[in-house]
C-alpha cells in the first residue's frame, strides 16, 4: 500500500510542477509581449527624434526652394511615423492590460513595480508643415 501512495504522491507532484511551469511560461509570453512592442516603440522614437534633429537643421539652411521641398517630405515621414507610434501605444496599452489580467488570474496583486518598468509612452501630436 505503501508503494501506491509514493506513487499517487510523485504523480500529483509532478502534475503540480508541470502547471507551475505552464503558469511560468503563460506569464513570460505576456511579458515578452509588452516589451517587444514597448521596444518597438523606442525605435519609433529614435527614429523621429532624430528626424526631427534633421528637419531643425535644414530649418537654418540657406536654399529655401529646394529646403522647402525637403522639408515637406521630411515632416511627412516623421508624420506617418507618428501615426504608427500612436497605434502602437494603443497596442502596446491592450497588451499591457493582458498582462495585468494575466498577473492577477494567477494571484500576483501588486503591479507597482511592473507599472515602472514597462511604462508606456504617451501618443505624439502630429507636425505641421510649414
Amino acid at each position: 500500500m505503501p508503494a501506491i501512495l509514493n506513487r499517487q504522491d510523485s504523480d500529483h507532484d509532478n502534475l503540480c510542477d508541470e502547471i507551475f511551469l505552464e503558469r511560468a511560461a503563460v506569464l513570460s509570453r505576456a511579458g515578452n509581449a509588452v516589451s517587444e512592442i514597448l521596444d518597438f516603440l523606442n525605435r519609433l522614437e529614435n527614429e523621429i527624434e532624430s528626424k526631427k534633429y534633421l528637419l531643425n537643421i535644414l530649418s537654418c539652411g540657406d536654399d529655401i526652394i529646394s529646403i522647402s521641398c525637403d522639408k515637406k517630405v521630411l515632416c511627412a515621414e516623421i508624420n506617418e511615423n507618428i501615426k504608427k507610434f500612436n497605434a502602437a501605444c494603443k497596442v502596446a496599452r491592450l497588451k499591457y492590460y493582458y498582462f495585468i489580467v494575466t498577473r492577477e488570474a494567477m494571484g500576483l496583486r501588486r503591479h507597482d513595480r511592473v507599472r515602472e518598468i514597462y511604462k508606456i509612452p504617451d501618443e505624439k501630436k502630429m507636425i505641421q508643415i510649414f
